[in-house]
């Protein structure tokens, strides 16, 4: 039985290449295995074992075109690993190379480490998004994680900015940042849990609308910008908003209820 001529004679009109030798192995392969299997059975006719492999391996040209697809898109991932990580290692000693080239021809030494920081923190950012970028593809097991990291993230670029303005401006408003970072947290959680549709968002939802208020009206009264005598009512925004969100939720669960007891009668 040649199952060889068939894979030939199939892939007739398929360009000699890696990927189509490594296609046509592997074809060779389970079909030959699958015949020891049908032999086994004890099934010995020869023809009729090459009809039924025929039938199981009816269209060979569109098999090699999906696994041409897969080999391709794992050959790019290969190359793109290589290539981040390569490319980590010289962004890594670019960073301590423009930090010194800076400092020395500055002499801000007490003020370049910036650069340092916020190089790393950036590296690090960079690489834990394609980290969260998987989580998310792999399983909803593991959304919670890719949470925790996105907040992570932002915390991180967060630090990094209160650290700048602590060193570069007034340390005066840089606590500010530090709650400007928790709000963004915040916000890039909601944003991640209603995009990728997680279970309790609108829990989430309900929980951070009033802590975003008070942040906000903190950040606004502290810096001026409101007196706090004048600005508490933000506070109570938050809890407005929860109270439309759940008028809302509350009208469209009446909504489906009379829908489903008029389909019921």
């Amino acid at each position: 039985m040649n199952f060889i001529d068939y894979i030939e004679e199939s892939c007739k009109n398929i360009e000699d290449n890696h990927i189509s030798y490594i296609f046509k192995k592997k074809l060779l392969d389970e079909m030959t295995a699958r015949a020891n299997e049908i032999t086994g059975a004890g099934l010995r006719d020869e023809k009729v074992i090459a009809d039924l492999l025929a039938d199981e391996f009816p269209n060979i040209e569109k098999q090699y075109k999906e696994f041409e697809k897969a080999e391709k898109k794992k050959s790019r991932g290969r190359f793109w690993r290589i290539i981040l990580a390569l490319g980590g290692v010289l962004y890594f000693f670019a960073i301590f190379a423009t930090y010194f080239f800076v400092s020395g021809t500055t002499g801000e030494w007490g003020k370049t480490w910036l650069i340092i920081v916020g190089g790393i923190f950036s590296m690090i950012i960079f690489y834990v998004s394609f980290l969260i970028k998987k989580l998310y593809h792999w399983h909803r097991f593991l959304h919670p994680l890719a949470r925790v990291l996105l907040a992570g993230c932002v915390m991180l670029a967060s630090v990094f900015a209160f650290l700048f303005v602590l060193t570069m401006f007034d340390p005066g408003i840089s606590w500010i940042i530090v709650i400007l970072g928790v709000m963004a947290m915040l916000i890039a959680d909601l944003l991640f849990a209603f995009v990728t549709k997680q279970k309790f968002r609108t829990i989430s939802l309900f929980v951070y609308m009033p802590v975003l208020a008070t942040m906000l009206y903190i950040v606004l009264a502290g810096s001026g910008v409101i007196t706090w005598l004048a600005g508490w009512p933000i506070i109570f925004v938050g809890f407005a908003v929860d109270f439309i969100i759940a008028l809302t939720i509350a009208a469209s669960n009446a909504k489906y209820f009379m829908y489903k007891q008029e389909g019921d009668e």
